[in-house]
Order: C-alpha cells, then structure tokens, then sequence
C-alpha cells in the first residue's frame, strides 16, 4: 500500500511536470529580472523645498528672520538614503493579434508621500502591443512631457526638475513610427503626480472634470540626432460646491459648481549625439503645471457674488535646461544649466491666498550642476554640485512677484550604484 502511494504520488508529479512544459511552448513567458542598490549621500548649505526627506530637490527655501535678524532657514543640512533602489521586471511573450507582446513592471523604495519614505511605490506597469512600425502601450509609464532619450542625467533624483516636466501616468499610447519620424497619441490620468486645489494635492480635479489629460508628441531622427515637440490639453474642476450663509443664522445654502480650468502646456527640444560630446537642450512653455513637479499653478479670478462659485485663470511658466557631457573610457563630465520664471496669469487675481500653486512667491529660478562619473564594470561613482537660485518676492497684480531678493543654495550629492 505504501509503494502504491509512492508510485501515484511520482505519476502525478511527472504529470504536472509535463502539463508545465505543454503550457510552457504553448504560451512563452520570458521574465529577465534587473534594477540597482543605490546610496545618496547629500549637503546642503541651507534648507531647501524638496520631498522624501529632502532626496528630491526642488529650490532653497526662502529666508524667515528670527527677532535677531537671523536667517532661519540659512542652516546647513545632511542626509544619507537608499530609498532610490530599483528592481524591475521585463516580460517577453508570444505573439498576440499578430503583434510582439512585452511589459515592465519597476518598482523602487522612495515610498509616495513624506509619510511613506522607504515604502515600495510602483515606477512602471504596462503592457506593450508592438506590430513593427506601430505600437500600442496600456498601463502606467512615463508622460509624453518626459521624454525618455532627452533629460538630464543628474546625480541627484531630480532628474533637472523644475526646469522640465516630470511624471508617470497611467495612460494609452499609440506610437508610429517611419525610418525618421516618430508620432505619438496618448490619453492619461493621474496617479502619484497630481493637480493642486482647493483640498491640496490630489487626482480628483481631473477625474471630477470627466475628461483625460490629451498629449502628443512628434519625433525627427537624422542619424544620431533628435529634434522633437510635445504638447497636452488638461482640464481640471476645482471644486463641486460651495457655499453661502451660515448654520448659526439660519440661512445656509449650498450651491452646486460647474467651473473648470483648462489648461496646456508646450515644449520644444533637441539632443546632438557628437561622440564623445552629447548636448540635450528643451524648453517647456505652459499653464498649470503642478502635476508635473514645475512652478506655477492657477488662481481665482473671480467669485460669483450669488453662490460664491470661483472662476479661475492659469499662471503661465517658461521654463528651459541645457547639458553638455563628454563621455570616454568610463568616465563623464557633464554641466547642466536651468532656468524657470513665473509669466505670470491672463486675469487679475482676488487674492495671492487664492492661489494653487508651486512656489507662488518665486518670480526666477536658476540652477548651475556640474558632476562627474565613474564607471567601473556594474558599480558606478558620481559626484555633482548643483548652485539653484530663487528670486522670492510679493505675489502682485496677475500673480507674478514684485521686489524679489535671491536666496542660494548648493547642495553636493555622491551617488554610488550597483547594477545587477
């Protein structure tokens, strides 16, 4: 009895073995298996408005003065994290309505908020429909505003922001492409980079107004080189209700809203593949761009005397970067150089604390980021000093920012990878 229950215990396991093959050539699913440890070492020379404990760096804070007439904020600030490790997944399968079947899925540990640093936030998840000259994304990846084969490639995880776009949305994107021209078509929604508003930061301004951010994108390939435009269409609503009167003298009434603000943003780049010299050059010109970690935002431009509904009107940003690396024998010297200004809005605005924005109070931003990089196999050492400067000032008139003073800062990264 005891050999009969061996014999049927090995049967069914040489069955499942052979079931797994059957499923295996019938539906070939490769996984190859990536990422990088990575360590950031940083040193600021004083407070700066940034995230994840000061890992992403935005700009310097602006001065407080204590009753000494000392400056706050001018304190200097240190910081080791690894919360920047990746591990990702790339997945090959079989053909599918004629077209080759592939996905990401990434996923690294800065966490998706101040509350959940060290926490595991989904990069990438999607899959991609390729039927060669056509092509078919479903899933969450990197805006059309943030052009893969052109950023700035910085020691610090900021990756040049907020001289450019920066975000990942869940979205659709057909892409097509000739031998020098590549077009793209996407729909997308947001998830971690999200609109600002009347409740802070949050995607429901876009789900509530019932429409999906529009983008395009247009690429032109001679040889090693890029020449490319981008644009999007966004319209958001701020707000569902509002509100007059009150409970404690009897006449409180509520009021339902339908007002939206649309938005669009623009921008131009190029990258020049000289080897071993690469320049990369893009400019971003828009309203409203919260959700993409820039300056600016919009603001109320008038409040309706009968239901206290507002009407809104969008703070335009100009914003540019510009790098120039030299690359040989596993070493890079890079330069990168940015520069943003609040344009200002179309309207006069009620009042600077009706304002849903990035740093309303900063009417210029510039940035100077040299750095150096050593690669040696799978472990690479980088080093950078990134000067960012911001013009603080008064919110005035259309919102931009009159008598504005500079504050300084340079923060000083070492960045250590091992990839694998």
């Amino acid at each position: 009895m005891k050999n009969l229950k061996l014999v049927i215990l090995l049967c069914a396991v040489l069955m499942g073995i052979s079931v797994l093959k059957a499923q295996k050539k019938e539906s070939p699913i490769r996984v190859k298996f990536g990422g990088y440890v990575h360590s950031l070492f940083t040193y600021d020379t004083r407070q700066t408005v940034s995230a994840r404990e000061g890992h992403i760096l935005l700009y310097p804070k602006n001065k407080i003065i204590d009753a000494a007439g000392k400056d706050i904020n001018k304190e200097t600030v240190y910081n080791m994290a690894v919360i920047q490790s990746r591990v990702k997944a790339k997945l090959t399968g079989p053909e599918i309505l004629g077209a080759k079947t592939s996905g990401l899925l990434e996923a690294e540990f800065i966490g998706n908020g101040e509350s959940d640093v060290n926490g595991l936030r989904l990069r990438h998840a999607f899959i991609n429909l390729d039927w060669g000259n056509t092509s078919l994304i479903i899933g969450q990846t990197w805006s059309p505003l943030f052009v893969a084969e052109v950023f700035p490639a910085t020691v610090g995880a900021n990756a040049g922001l907020p001289f450019k776009p920066f975000a990942r949305n869940p979205q659709v994107r057909c892409t097509h492409k000739t031998k020098d021209w590549k077009f793209v078509a996407a729909i997308a929604s947001e998830r971690d980079y999200t609109s600002t508003g009347p409740d802070g930061a949050s995607n429901k301004y876009l789900r509530n107004a019932g429409l999906p951010i529009v983008q395009a994108q247009v690429h032109y390939y001679a040889g090693k080189h890029l020449l490319g435009i981008s644009g999007e269409y966004k319209n958001i609503q701020p707000s569902l209700m509002s509100s007059t009167g009150s409970e404690e003298t009897g006449d409180l009434r509520i009021w339902k809203n339908d007002e939206t603000i649309s938005s669009w943003a623009l921008m131009g780049y190029f990258k020049l593949n000289l080897e071993p010299i690469t320049f990369k050059a893009q400019t971003t010109y828009g309203t409203n761009l919260t959700d993409v970690l820039m300056l600016g935002g919009y603001a109320v431009k008038e409040i309706n005397s009968l239901t206290n509904e507002a009407s809104y009107t969008g703070i335009k940003v100009l914003a540019s970067w510009a790098e120039l690396s030299y690359s040989k024998n596993n070493w890079q010297w890079a330069f990168l150089a940015g520069y943003s200004e609040n344009m200002g809005a179309d309207d006069h605005i009620v009042s600077p604390d009706l304002i849903y924005s990035r740093g309303k109070d900063i009417g210029k931003l510039y940035r100077f980021a040299p750095r150096v990089c050593k690669t040696y196999k799978n472990l690479k050492f980088e080093f950078e000093a990134e000067y960012t400067a911001a013009a603080y000032g008064r919110v005035a008139e259309k919102a931009k920012v009159a008598d504005a003073e500079w504050v300084e800062n340079t923060r000083y990264s070492l960045g250590v990878y091992y990839l694998f």
